[in-house]
């Protein structure tokens, strides 16, 4: 685990929320970047940390990296690095960074999703009328936002303010680069199951000019990743990110967010289900089983955590609105005979909650499903 403080002894630039920029002295032009554990939702950093989350960041950008080479440089320079951090840390080059924050959306979500409901636009963008939240848009679009300081809030601007801030030429390329980034990513992440429902990058500027890719590149912080069998507009969708985090921020803490009181510390379950699923990310992006190199009991018992899964599904005579509509467009395709039920799938994880199953049964009842219009199951899986 990486610890609240990098002992070594380099000259410390910058920290963020979960990185920290060293100078190299004996490197000119070079930076050590190192990511920690730190996980942060809502502009708060949260307590504890995430058991080998920088990790997870560092070799999930890494990958990333090599499959976007042909798309945009980088500031990638080796990840020859003291031992203290290695594996959360890479030295890049030293840019003039934009002071914006490069976000491509492809699907409707998030803060996207509540800008659409108030005027049908995201960004300045119009959108077609009827979408959901998770809805996939016609074509991915480009909306930048400011880059606020730690505790204050990112702010979606419209093209012409981010021209404003970076210049009319420089902005028509970082929205070309980004939307070039989406294109190739959610390709490649829909092959290996996953959907990327938006995503956010940042670039810098060499001395000579040229934008360059920086920061940290797809992953579980900067992006929604969505798993793409269960992926329906409507309703929540299982993620492989942090909004597992803010979920139960927002609904299992009891954390009032307009309040001035900090977050409450993480559960260890919900520790332990995220550090799972951002390793789930990293594994079925790449393709490596084992990216930590974990073997023995700690793995095995990581890799044995139960997890207990509510289907909730509208009763057979009871056609829901997505699945009606669903089930138009299937008719007038031609594909008679089919009808479509939109059901909803919630995950609950922690020690032994697979023995738990009766307490889980009355929160179907109580919270999850509405019992006069819809059914649910309830099943363990590893």
């Amino acid at each position: 685990m990486a610890s609240s403080t990098d002992d070594l002894g380099l000259p410390l630039l910058s920290e963020g929320k979960v990185r920290r920029m060293y100078r190299l002295p004996d490197q000119p032009g070079r930076l050590l970047m190192v990511a920690t554990d730190r996980i942060s939702a809502y502009d708060h950093i949260l307590s504890p940390d995430i058991p080998d989350k920088g990790k997870v960041l560092t070799g999930i950008s890494l990958w990333w990296f090599d499959q976007l080479s042909d798309v945009v440089a980088n500031h990638l320079v080796s990840t020859d690095v003291p031992e203290a951090v290695e594996g959360r840390a890479m030295v890049v080059e030293e840019l003039e960074m934009f002071p914006v924050e490069c976000v491509v959306r492809g699907y409707l979500t998030g803060s996207g999703w509540a800008e659409y409901q108030q005027n049908g636009q995201v960004c300045g963008i119009p959108l077609p009328e009827g979408l959901q939240d998770g809805s996939r848009l016609p074509e991915p679009i480009f909306t930048p936002a400011t880059k606020a300081d730690y505790g204050e809030h990112d702010e979606n601007i419209d093209f012409d303010t981010l021209s404003g801030i970076v210049g009319a030429e420089v902005a028509a390329e970082l929205r070309r680069l980004s939307l070039a980034i989406y294109s190739r990513a959610e390709q490649i992440a829909r092959e290996r199951g996953i959907i990327l429902a938006d995503t956010k990058v940042e670039f810098g500027r060499r001395a000579d000019g040229t934008i360059v890719l920086g920061d940290e590149v797809l992953t579980p912080d900067s992006s929604r990743f969505w798993d793409a069998a269960q992926w329906a507009p409507g309703g929540a969708n299982p993620s492989f990110d942090k909004q597992f985090v803010r979920d139960w921020l927002s609904f299992g803490s009891g954390w009032d967010r307009t309040s001035d009181q900090p977050p409450p510390s993480l559960p260890d379950d919900i520790v332990t289900a995220t550090r799972n699923r951002y390793l789930e990310a990293w594994t079925k992006l790449t393709g490596v089983t084992d990216p930590l190199g974990e073997q023995g009991a700690d793995a095995d018992r990581i890799g044995a955590m139960a997890r207990v899964v509510v289907d909730v599904m509208p009763k057979p005579e009871i056609l829901d609105p997505q699945g009606k509509a669903i089930t138009g467009v299937l008719g007038r395709r031609a594909h008679e005979g089919l009808t479509v039920r939109q059901g909803k799938r919630f995950e609950i994880t922690g020690e032994g909650v697979e023995d738990r199953l009766d307490e889980i049964t009355k929160i179907a009842e109580e919270m999850l499903a509405n019992t006069v219009i819809e059914s649910y199951d309830i099943h363990v899986e590893r």
